[in-house]
């Protein structure tokens, strides 16, 4: 990325005006899929790919955006965002929901949150599972800490990104991404444990050197059946609880007892619930190796 073009992007849109530039990567998982919504653990790692962002801070109580790589921009005020609409009245577009949605979490958490003019881009590829959404939110959230003076840990930023793509953007996601996002160690994987929030770095390696093809097939969470995924999970939960009462989530179900026990799964939530117990599992193996 190009930080020089980034401002002189900045100065066309607000001004010569002074800015701050913030970057947030995104993350890839090695292990753990559709576990951190089941308390499990999982294995991601920060990548070098990052969402970047140009901003000044306004007391107007305006946030005014341009979305470099869409070629579209927007302001919001900081007093309607419940609305969800810009300006003039229009349905915020599905980009936008993001940084309304961590100033949304911000201001509901009584962090202090200013208006601001930004200009970000991403060379994180959308849709293509590697958290680029986390690394939006991300990237606001450590620019409004920054303008607004208040400190907080970055697990904490990473709830506060995670509730705003919960209850705002209105995907049922785990924390993984927005931790990855926060917590990324050069030449590590970390092991998070998303039931203890306790986590650690696990070196890769000598030499290793993760590759990520993209399929070029994209996807958004908003549109795809993650929402049903963890439906299912839980119904696997609710109904091996009556064999199994001490269970929570599926991160306390053993392969021994989900073997049992499987057969009272209808067969969608079978194959679902059998992934993630069995994914926890490649966790542990790949982490002990």
């Amino acid at each position: 990325m190009d930080i020089a073009d980034l401002l002189t992007a900045f100065t066309v849109k607000f001004g010569d005006q002074p800015a701050q530039v913030f970057r947030a990567p995104g993350r890839v998982n090695l292990l753990g899929e559709h576990v951190d919504y089941n308390g499990g653990p999982v294995l991601p790692a920060a990548i070098d790919r990052a969402v970047y962002m140009a901003a000044s801070a306004n007391t107007s109580g305006i946030i005014q955006l341009f979305a470099r790589d869409l070629g579209e921009e927007i302001s919001i005020s900081l007093e309607r965002l419940e609305e969800k609409q810009d300006l003039v009245g229009n349905p915020l577009p599905g980009w936008a929901l993001y940084p309304a949605g961590v100033a949304w979490a911000l201001k509901q958490a009584g962090m202090g949150t200013d208006g601001l003019q930004a200009v970000y881009s991403s060379d994180v590829p959308i849709g293509a599972g590697l958290s680029s959404s986390a690394a939006v939110e991300m990237v606001f959230a450590v620019a409004w800490q920054a303008f607004g003076g208040w400190s907080v840990d970055r697990m904490r930023l990473a709830h506060l990104c995670q509730r705003a793509e919960n209850e705002y953007v209105g995907v049922a996601s785990g924390l993984m991404d927005q931790f990855a996002s926060a917590h990324g160690v050069e030449g590590h994987a970390l092991y998070f444990d998303t039931r203890s929030l306790g986590w650690h770095a696990v070196p890769l390696p000598p030499g290793t050197v993760l590759a990520i093809a993209d399929s070029g097939v994209r996807r958004s969470l908003t549109g795809s059946a993650y929402n049903e995924r963890r439906a299912a999970c839980e119904e696997a939960v609710a109904i091996l609880s009556q064999d199994l009462p001490q269970i929570q989530s599926l991160r306390d179900v053993s392969l021994a007892d989900f073997d049992r026990f499987r057969h009272h799964l209808p067969s969608t939530v079978d194959m679902r619930a059998e992934h993630v117990v069995s994914e926890i599992e490649r966790v542990k193996s790949a982490v002990n190796a």
